[in-house]
């Protein structure tokens, strides 16, 4: 693993986990992302260690928040496919256990492929384009930036 792909990896897996995150959900676009499905986010993000941003990131993209978006065999928040939430045993249409299967998959995946987020991305939705891996960490790079100008969630929940 090379220098650079461990500190992504580092950053990826241990600084935005560890901080302490806005109580509201960082804005991405125009879109609206319910508190409940931030404090399952929140909730992923801690069980998993990776960053909440990246599972927001993936929630607008893959679903534009909608819990009940299906394409194919994929449902819910972050698309799980029916084989992968049966595999992770969570109900894809329940918003909680989406995201959680949803985190369980990228935080496996960030570690297999050592963070590199272009692989992660490219196989966690399959039929991707250069196009969709542009937009999610776009939008990353988003919820990130915003985050930065919220004050953080008051007793430290996260």
């Amino acid at each position: 693993m090379s220098w650079k792909t461990l500190i992504i990896f580092l950053l990826l897996t241990t600084t935005a986990w560890a901080q302490p995150w806005p109580q509201t959900p960082p804005q991405i676009g125009r879109l609206e992302l319910k508190q409940e499905y931030w404090d399952y986010i929140k909730e992923a993000a801690k069980r998993y260690r990776i960053s909440p941003y990246l599972i927001q990131a993936v929630c607008a993209i893959e679903s534009r928040y909608d819990p009940y978006a299906k394409s194919g065999r994929c449902f819910g928040l972050m698309q799980l496919h029916e084989g992968t939430a049966k595999k992770y045993g969570v109900n894809p249409l329940n918003p909680r256990e989406n995201i959680m299967g949803g985190a369980a998959v990228l935080a496996r995946l960030l570690e297999k492929y050592d963070g590199n987020i272009r692989k992660v991305l490219r196989v966690y939705n399959s039929s991707c384009t250069n196009a969709y891996i542009r937009e999610v960490l776009r939008a990353y790079e988003q919820a990130e930036f915003m985050a930065a100008f919220s004050p953080p969630s008051p007793m430290r929940k996260n």
